[in-house]
């Protein structure tokens, strides 16, 4: 650790590595599914810098979760 802060690095294939997941996750309940997508944004915006590889991963789950996008500010 040199202190620096996490910066967010795609998978290699991209969301495809998150397939085993899915499922699993589209069956949690509606209000699971609504922390977890908060907890995307919390994390994704903890740098107070959305880059386009994240926004479009919380895009990605959003969908993929059948939630709303929720606004990144």
């Amino acid at each position: 650790q040199l202190g620096l802060p996490a910066r967010y690095v795609p998978p290699p294939r991209g969301v495809v590595e998150l397939e085993g997941v899915w499922t699993a996750l589209d069956e949690l309940a509606p209000a699971d599914k609504s922390r977890l997508v908060q907890a995307v944004v919390a994390v994704i915006g903890a740098d107070r810098s959305v880059s386009v590889a994240e926004a479009e991963l919380l895009r990605t789950v959003c969908a993929l979760l059948h939630c709303p996008l929720p606004p990144l500010s």
